[in-house]
């Protein structure tokens, strides 16, 4: 277990970069590979109609992920400048902080998700054969969101300690259990969709056990009982950096709610409308696997960043970025490469319908044309959120979905027809991808200033 962190400071970037990254992009591709399994079990065991709902709940998910991303990526870049500024007891105050905020959503939240369920879905696109897929799934979810927040929020403190390697045991126990239990509930107990939302509960309960456990016991930080309070200056300063991703995963439902609705309206009939549903559903899970690699160097940025900044170390902050934007956008260009010449073959791992496999062919390679970018707008977000300047990497958050892509989504289909709608994410890639390499321009030079200020007289 890694008890100090000072080696975040003076290990060459090359190194260090590979240290934080390579747990992070196997814990982001355990996860996501989990998710892949979820869904192909689903979709080739109970059809359809249960993928449509099980996609319906990703927006919903989302939004309860957003708060606790909000929380759990806000303290752990605070953790990450606290300690690089030798203040170690403040980063334990917003450890205990980060449990404290977790509670108090979950209080609030919970009650108010059941309550308004039904009515929430049906915002968000449900039609009449996908809704009780969706409520069966959602109901069981929202009892145990807890531990969710605790296992995924929690592990961003342990990687901005310097503990990454245990961070990325804490995603691949949740996601190992959870592909273990989701046949058992699933097939075994024959509960359907609703069997793979207690296998998800029950595999987050393991892993959050062990992330309590982690910091109860005391890495470079402990959880002690005294500091599970609210501290206003570090409250504040925790949502002003969370929000930035916090408000990029709600972006991301919306995106997601504004797809359905304009597959609802845009397509010719009801089948073609959950056809197209189905295939977003199949399109996040197979994206977010292929960006794990990108994930993982996102991940594995934000503490070496986070440390250096605090212990002013900008030479080291502009090898970091630099290495990271080009391994990055490296990374992506191969994968859109691999969508491309695959997209048949992925296709039929999730589905045996004729329709759903055609239009998810062409969804996956006309989404993948942009996939190049989305690495440089991912990173660039994350390295001003990492230096604590949360007001750039809120604009950037909202460029890149909320001012391109929602418009964009809304007027291809009404000038091109309903299958045009899947360029509408490659255009937002490629406008935003360009705007952050400017912005990366920029940062490098500011950052050459401070690491070799003038000498004057």
């Amino acid at each position: 277990m890694q008890k100090s962190s000072d080696f975040i400071g003076t290990e060459p970037i090359p190194s260090l970069l590979v240290r934080f990254a390579v747990p992070a992009m196997t814990s982001s591709f355990i996860n996501c590979l989990y998710n892949i399994v979820d869904r192909l079990y689903i979709g080739r065991g109970v059809g359809p109609d249960a993928m449509a709902g099980l996609s319906l709940t990703f927006p919903y998910m989302i939004i309860l992920a957003s708060f606790g991303m909000m929380i759990g990526q806000g303290s752990g870049a605070i953790v990450s400048i606290l300690l690089g500024e030798k203040r170690k007891e403040d980063a334990n105050k917003v450890l205990g902080q980060a449990m404290a905020m977790y509670l108090l959503f979950i209080v609030t939240f919970q009650a108010l998700g059941i309550i308004f369920l039904d009515e929430t879905l049906r915002y968000f696109g449900a039609t009449e054969a996908a809704l009780p897929y969706a409520k069966d799934y959602l109901t069981i979810i929202l009892w145990g969101n807890l531990f969710q927040h605790i296992s995924f929020g929690m592990s961003n403190v342990m990687r901005a300690e310097g503990n990454a390697m245990r961070a990325m045991g804490v995603v691949i126990l949740g996601a190992v259990s959870n592909i273990i239990l989701d046949p058992i509930f699933i097939f075994g107990f024959n509960l359907g969709i609703k069997g793979a939302a207690i296998a998800t509960i029950l595999a987050m309960m393991i892993s959050s056990s062990w992330v309590m456990l982690h910091f109860i016991r005391g890495g470079v930080l402990k959880l002690h009982l005294k500091y599970i309070r609210i501290y206003p200056h570090l409250f504040f300063r925790v949502l002003a950096i969370g929000i930035s991703p916090c408000l990029m995963q709600i972006l991301h439902s919306t995106v997601v709610i504004v797809y359905n609705h304009c597959f609802i309206h845009f397509t010719p009939d009801v089948f073609t409308a959950n056809i197209c549903i189905a295939a977003f559903g199949i399109i996040n899970p197979v994206a977010m696997l292929l960006l794990t690699p990108t994930f993982g160097i996102n991940m594995g940025l934000q503490p070496i960043i986070g440390y250096n900044t605090g212990a002013k170390l900008y030479h080291r902050v502009a090898q970091t970025l630099k290495l990271a934007i080009t391994s990055a956008s490296i990374l992506c260009a191969s994968m859109a490469l691999l969508i491309t010449l695959t997209a048949h073959l992925i296709a039929k791992a999730f589905t045996k319908d004729p329709a759903l496999e055609e239009m998810t062919v062409h969804a996956l390679r006309v989404m993948s044309a942009g996939f190049t970018f989305i690495g440089i707008g991912i990173l660039t977000g994350t390295y001003y959120q990492s230096i604590d300047r949360a007001g750039v990497s809120i604009v950037l958050s909202v460029l890149r979905q909320g001012l391109i892509l929602i418009p964009t989504i809304i007027l291809f289909p009404m000038l091109l027809g309903y299958k045009a709608i899947w360029w509408a994410g490659s255009f937002s890639d490629c406008c935003s991808g360009l705007v952050c390499l400017i912005m990366v321009l920029l940062e490098l030079k500011r950052l050459r200033n401070l690491a070799n200020p003038p000498v004057v007289g």
